[in-house]
């Protein structure tokens, strides 16, 4: 094989990689204009807790706002994410979770108990935008 053979694979071979990397570019850039052809959401759901009374809690003040992402325990003990310096709260008083993107409020069997609306919680509920929550002295709105 002479060297003129030889020179015209080279060519050939690097014009088809040159292509390949044009094509590769041309189609990451055509999805990123359709979106990745995934369906995204036109917008994300973030949820928290407004402190209506923040009670005995230091910690705490009227008008500031929690925010709820994944689980948020509630309690006396220093090792819930939020601590109430109550005492009608419960160490482990209750828990909100997110399931299928939708809040859902646990009571943890409290002594006291935890009033969603008024009402004593029994077990568990779905949270809707304006509910109000009661552990002791110390209130919540979901928003």
């Amino acid at each position: 094989m002479d060297l003129a053979n030889l020179s015209l694979i080279f060519k050939l071979v690097i014009i088809a990689i040159i292509y390949i990397i044009i094509f590769t570019a041309l189609r990451i850039m055509y999805k990123d204009v359709k979106g990745g052809g995934k369906e995204r959401k036109s917008q994300i759901k973030t949820y928290g807790l407004e402190i209506l009374n923040p009670g005995n809690s230091e910690n705490l003040r009227r008008g500031a706002v929690i925010p709820v992402k994944g689980v948020l325990t509630i309690g006396r003990k220093p090792d819930n994410l939020l601590v109430l310096n109550d005492p009608y709260a419960s160490s482990y008083h209750a828990r909100i979770f997110m399931k299928d993107e939708e809040c859902i409020l646990e009571d943890l069997e409290s002594t006291n108990g935890t009033i969603l609306n008024g009402e004593r919680l029994l077990g568990k509920a779905f949270l809707a935008s304006g509910d109000e929550i009661s552990i002791g002295s110390v209130s919540f709105r979901f928003i």
